[in-house]
């Protein structure tokens, strides 16, 4: 017997549900306030969800979280592919698929351009084959290992540390979000609820200031014995850029950090200048994925990984 499948937005009743499904799909609890903060509080829009059942058990799940993409000078509705579970009893009989087909379906058909994600080693066979998403890239993590022979710029007195984001970060956005092809909405409300709101991570928030204005921001979290850049926005890139690097650096030298690690493509500018400095691509790799649904209401190939820009902070795994 086929279950009974829903696609809509998410509503405060599918709460518990979908705790129980996540704590028997992964054996680990995901708990309420970060659940409430992923799927509802998002400044884009509450989550789109697939949901299947049997009888009134809920045994698979997906979640669509809304992104804002600026695209060729314009915003467009994309949907990043979150969580996806499925009742351990009822793997194997291909709802994986079918719920993820389904809900595809209907979000191109409520005005989502692109569904795009990081599917992991154990799901991006299953993305890929199944549902003929297109691999844009592999992306690798682009490190610097600290030591005593690390050569750094002298930090910038112009870097500050900051407790949340602000007026000024809009100003920021507005003057930056056209020099990318391909890039996620940074605007106040999102960094302050990506990265001040989000309950279970703490990073610590850089900013170059000048005459009052910020240039640039770098959000740093430590993980293991790593100090990652989680995002990274500059105007001018490669100036701006270095000096917020160095000071992720210096952090990572204070706590005895034995790296710095962020995302960051290839054929920036900034990231010429970073290898100056010693930081060189690694693992680990990430794999980048999408799919066009609405391809009349894109203006350029998001296929070709050149266009976005990203960091780690577009992953919901950082």
């Amino acid at each position: 017997m086929v279950p009974r499948f829903e696609t809509r937005a998410f509503e405060a009743r599918d709460r518990d549900r979908i705790e129980s499904l996540f704590e028997l799909s992964f054996g680990r609890a995901l708990g309420e306030q970060r659940l409430r903060w992923r799927l509802e509080d998002n400044p884009a829009g509450a989550a789109m969800l697939g949901l299947a059942w049997v009888g009134s058990t809920l045994v698979a799940a997906s979640a669509h979280h809304p992104v804002t993409l600026h695209v060729s000078g314009r915003d467009l509705r994309s949907a990043f592919v979150g969580m996806v579970m499925t009742h351990p009893q009822y793997r194997g009989q291909g709802l994986f698929r079918e719920l993820i087909r389904r809900t595809w379906g209907h979000l191109g058909q409520s005005g989502v351009s692109l569904v795009w994600g990081f599917p992991n080693s154990i799901s991006h066979s299953r993305f890929m084959r199944d549902l003929h998403a297109v691999d844009i890239h592999e992306v690798p993590t682009l490190r610097l290992l600290l030591g005593a022979k690390t050569s750094l710029p002298a930090r910038s007195g112009a870097v500050e540390e900051l407790t949340g984001f602000d007026d000024r970060f809009d100003d920021l956005w507005a003057r930056v979000r056209d020099n990318h092809q391909a890039i996620a909405k940074r605007d106040r409300q999102h960094l302050q609820w990506r990265y001040v709101q989000n309950p279970s991570e703490r990073y610590r928030i850089f900013a170059y200031v000048s005459t009052g204005d910020v240039l640039g921001y770098a959000v740093l979290k430590h993980y293991r014995q790593e100090v990652q850049v989680v995002d990274l926005l500059t105007a001018p890139e490669i100036e701006v850029g270095v000096q917020l690097l160095s000071q992720a650096a210096h952090v990572g030298l204070e706590s005895s950090a034995s790296a710095v690690g962020l995302w960051l493509a290839v054929a920036r500018p900034l990231h010429w200048e970073l290898e100056k400095l010693g930081f060189r691509n690694g693992a680990p790799i990430t794999y980048l994925g999408a799919m066009v649904l609405r391809p009349e209401l894109l203006e350029i190939d998001v296929y070709d990984y050149r266009h976005w820009y990203l960091t780690m902070g577009d992953s919901d795994v950082f």
